[in-house]
C-alpha cells in the first residue's frame, strides 16, 4: 500500500507564486453600433466568420487605433453569443 504526503504550504510561500495583475497597455475599445455593423459587414465581406481572419477583418475595417487583439476578442464574444442563441447579428 503506497502512502502520499501531502506538504502544506505556509501563505507567505503561496503570495510568491501569484502571478501579479499587469493593466493592458492598450486602451479599452468600446464597440458601439456603427463599429459593430462595419465589423458585420466586413466579416460578410471576407465570405462569413468561418473564412473570415482577424487580420483580413482589421484590414478591410480600416479603423485608426483599432488592433487585432479588439477583433479577437469581439470574435469570441460572436462566438458566444451564437453558441448560446443570444441575438446578436453577424
Amino acid at each position: 500500500m503506497y502512502y502520499c504526503r501531502v506538504q502544506m504550504d505556509n501563505s507567505a510561500e503561496k503570495s510568491k507564486r501569484i502571478r501579479q495583475y499587469r493593466k493592458s497597455s492598450l486602451p479599452r475599445l468600446r464597440w458601439t453600433p456603427q463599429l459593430h455593423r462595419n465589423f458585420v459587414d466586413s466579416v460578410h465581406c471576407l465570405g462569413g466568420k468561418h473564412q473570415a481572419t482577424p487580420k483580413k477583418i482589421m484590414q478591410m475595417m480600416a479603423v485608426t487605433g483599432l488592433k487585432i487583439s479588439h477583433i479577437k476578442s469581439h470574435l469570441q464574444v460572436i462566438n458566444i453569443y451564437s453558441l448560446f442563441s443570444i441575438s446578436y447579428s453577424l
